[in-house]
């Protein structure tokens, strides 16, 4: 007996009762319903009910562990571990939304290669459909569907399912689960992940909140020891050296350059990071120095690579400028693999510093 749908088709049929008269109904029928099960088949509802006790405990394990975390990378990457004790994936990948609705990989699980997807942007009509729906979307066959996007280094996916992350019934980001073969996500499986994704979702968004704290509470801190060696009297030199290791403190960038416009040249001021090590000192370009905020294109970064002798392996520079309301002092290069949601806060710590340094060069 299909119980749902016996239970839709009363529903149907008892439309005119008011809301609690037919709340009253269905549930009568429901206890109805499992009082007959029982009598028939009491051995298959005492293992039934021992399996749903330990799903249950497992959900709590689960939950408990994904909620001890303390940083946002933390508790994104439990999300990922968790979710295999419940659901059977060969890869899965977890999404954030950004504020023009595109979704940004942020973690993997199951990928060879990792560096190729984290830090991807996606907006596809899948999304949009998930955006819009705010439900599930699964596919039994990704392969034959054209609206699929295939993140790079992920394998053959066959069968995928993506589960909305909300908060408040707002988009917070994106689960994806995949499988290698032609075998669709059941209701089974997208029940588990859901519970999944809805404790995540309230757990992200905390930790979401506490990353911001420790964001700005950092860059108080990088300026606060900015403004200290500036009337402590260290030198322009040392001021530098502290304006680059605050920038690289606040982003959570490993290396970088402090480049400073001279009389008729550019010179690395500051480096940090085996790959700038034999850059202080050097005449930079003027990209390095001058322009708006963003990452160096192709171009420029060749530019700078053959000028400075140094050579990267991944990612490119951010290039910060570094201002005063008088002139221009030059800029921070930062490397970065991926754009990062903080990468505007640097921002803020170069305007900031830059009055500082000048008021250290004033003094000099």
């Amino acid at each position: 007996m299909n119980t749902e749908r016996l239970l839709r088709d009363v529903e149907r049929r008892l439309v005119g009762l008011g809301e609690d008269h037919l709340s009253d109904v269905l549930d009568a029928l429901r206890e109805e319903i499992g009082r007959e099960r029982r009598r028939h088949d009491p051995v298959s509802t005492v293992e039934n009910e021992r399996e749903r006790r330990l799903e249950a405990e497992t959900l709590r394990e689960m939950l408990e562990a994904i909620n001890r975390q303390q940083s946002l990378e933390e508790t994104i990457g439990e999300v990922l571990k968790q979710l295999a004790r419940l659901v059977v994936y060969d890869s899965c990948s977890l999404l954030l939304q950004e504020p023009d609705a595109a979704f940004r990989v942020f973690a993997v699980r199951g990928f060879n290669e990792p560096g190729l997807v984290i830090g991807r942007r996606l907006r596809n009509a899948l999304t949009e459909e998930l955006c819009a729906t705010r439900r599930e979307v699964v596919l039994q066959d990704a392969a034959g569907d054209e609206r699929f996007e295939k993140l790079p280094g992920a394998g053959v996916i066959r069968s995928w399912a993506g589960i909305p992350l909300l908060v408040e019934g707002q988009v917070l980001g994106l689960l994806s689960v995949d499988r290698h073969r032609v075998e669709a996500f059941g209701d089974e499986d997208l029940h588990r992940a859901k519970a999944v994704a809805f404790s995540a979702a309230a757990a992200i968004r905390k930790a979401q909140l506490h990353e911001h704290v420790r964001r700005y509470a950092a860059l108080m801190e990088r300026l606060v020891a900015v403004d200290q060696a500036v009337f402590a009297g260290d030198s322009v030199v040392d001021v530098a050296k502290t304006v680059l290791e605050g920038a690289l403190r606040v982003g959570g960038y490993t290396a970088g350059l402090l480049v400073l416009v001279e009389e008729q040249s550019a010179r690395v001021a500051a480096a940090s990071g085996d790959v700038f090590e034999a850059t202080p000192g050097r005449i930079a370009p003027s990209t390095l120095a001058t322009g708006a905020f963003g990452r160096l294109d192709p171009a420029a970064l060749a530019e700078a690579e053959g000028a400075l002798g140094f050579r990267l392996s991944a990612g490119t520079l951010l290039r910060v400028p570094m201002a005063t309301p008088e002139r221009t002092l030059g800029a921070l290069s930062l490397l970065s693999i991926h754009e990062g949601p903080y990468d505007r806060l640097l921002e803020s710590y170069a305007l900031r510093a830059a009055a500082a340094y000048a008021h250290a060069v004033r003094r000099r």
